[in-house]
């Protein structure tokens, strides 16, 4: 779609920017804005940074960004009404499932029911569970590695990011092996109930039965790890007391997928996009090898510089003035996280890939109630991949030179493809 000029914006001269914006072509299905969306970000934030069209405001700037992330005034419930919407247009009935998943989800509800699950699944997902699954990460990872580097090649999207995380969940939640191929299809159907838009009927259909069957099987599993004293992820939910009160057996089936649907695709597009950069920046990773906090560092610049999660919407509760910015009630609001961790204004040479930076911190995973409680799961995993690439292996090789970027999300960035030369360092296995 083609942007119009804002009717209230921050812009020294308003009426110049309407004019300068006039041009500007957003639209995220378009191949040249997937291949490259930083130029049109870049106009956005110098030309309209403040910029309504269509129904929506699109915000650019990284101030802009986080005073809404920071705000109460918003709330967080514009996918369940879009996912209503939309099965409503193509006449799709049987998503009341879906819809009370979404509703009971700490990704889509408001106080005060978001504040009683965050501090339930909180406990669940803990610092201490999550850097508990360490030494599983690291074996997980050292065998999928060792297993593709004796061919000296791997996609390592396929072959890599796109397993692990599923295969990290499943350990952390005491899945049997034979499960998890049905449950990788099965979420990644689910998934797109993330990006509403770009459902069609067959698709919700499809959604719809992987729903039920992801429920019914986590449900069953609960039951079955209860008798068996393991310390899981399952385990945790239900032990999890907030007032006394704890999480129902939907709840807990509801978390176990959301945890799948919302932390497996993303943490899939940073150690591709890790990948990617190493790649771009040989010398640069070469530094960090042995150096856990600046991988650490490193993880946290990557996030910035390619976000995988490059949006996220709001919805304004009532009228509201945030960061100098008037907002109606009622309004929708498109946050550009992407655009906003490439803001100049902020970070400084913000387009180069500086694995030491400092600074203010990024928007990558959001800010706030509503920040992403798989976060540091997904830093930790990452992490724990690039030591262990770093720590055992080099002569790092692209084999395409034109990497290609995934195409079936407007809200991930992350490399559909990347196949990898590499080897193992003398004394590796």
């Amino acid at each position: 779609m083609t942007l119009t000029a804002p009717t209230q914006s921050k812009v020294p001269n308003p009426a110049a920017a309407g004019r300068a914006a006039a041009d500007i072509v957003f639209n995220p299905l378009d191949p040249a804005f997937r291949e490259d969306p930083y130029p049109v970000y870049a106009r956005l934030r110098a030309e309209a940074p403040v910029l309504r069209t269509k129904g929506t405001l699109i915000l650019s700037r990284y101030e802009d960004v986080l005073a809404v992330l920071r705000s109460r005034k918003f709330s967080v419930s514009l996918i369940p009404d879009t996912v209503v919407k939309q099965a409503s247009r193509l006449r799709f009935t049987e998503y009341g499932q879906m819809l009370r998943f979404l509703l009971a989800s700490i990704v889509f509800t408001d106080n005060p029911d978001h504040m009683r699950l965050r501090r339930l699944v909180n406990q669940a997902y803990s610092n201490e569970a999550v850097n508990a699954l360490l030494p599983v990460m690291t074996d997980r990872i050292e065998r999928l590695l060792a297993g593709h580097a004796r061919n000296g090649a791997c996609e390592i999207i396929g072959d890599i990011a796109e397993p692990l995380p599923i295969h990290i969940l499943c350990d952390w939640m005491a899945v049997e092996e034979e499960a998890r191929p049905g449950i990788a299809e099965k979420v990644h159907a689910v998934r797109y109930l993330l990006d509403p838009g770009m459902m069609n009927r067959a698709s919700f259909e499809t959604a719809a039965r992987s729903m039920q069957e992801l429920t019914g099987y986590f449900g069953e599993h609960a039951a079955r790890l209860r008798k068996s004293g393991k310390d899981t992820l399952v385990a945790r939910l239900h032990e999890a007391r907030f007032d006394g009160q704890g999480l129902s057996d939907e709840e807990i089936a509801f978390a176990c997928v959301m945890s799948f649907v919302a932390g497996t695709e993303t943490t899939q597009c940073l150690i591709g996009n890790i990948t990617d950069a190493l790649l771009n920046e040989p010398g640069q990773f070469a530094a960090l090898a042995g150096d856990d906090a600046a991988i650490r560092a490193a993880i946290e610049e990557v996030t910035r510089h390619e976000t995988p999660l490059q949006f996220t919407k709001r919805l304004a509760v009532e009228d509201c003035n945030v960061g100098g910015i008037d907002i109606r009630a009622g309004e929708q609001i498109l946050l550009c996280l992407g655009a906003a961790n490439r803001d100049e204004t902020v970070f400084e040479d913000a387009d180069a890939l500086r694995l030491q930076r400092s600074g203010p911190a990024h928007v990558g995973f959001g800010f706030g109630m509503h920040s992403c409680l798989g976060a540091l799961l997904g830093r930790v995993q990452s992490a724990t991949f690039l030591k262990v690439l770093l720590d055992g292996y080099e002569a790092f090789e692209r084999v395409e030179p034109q990497r290609t970027w995934q195409a079936n999300s407007l809200i991930l960035r992350g490399p559909a493809r990347l196949d990898l030369r590499f080897a193992a360092r003398r004394g590796m296995a």
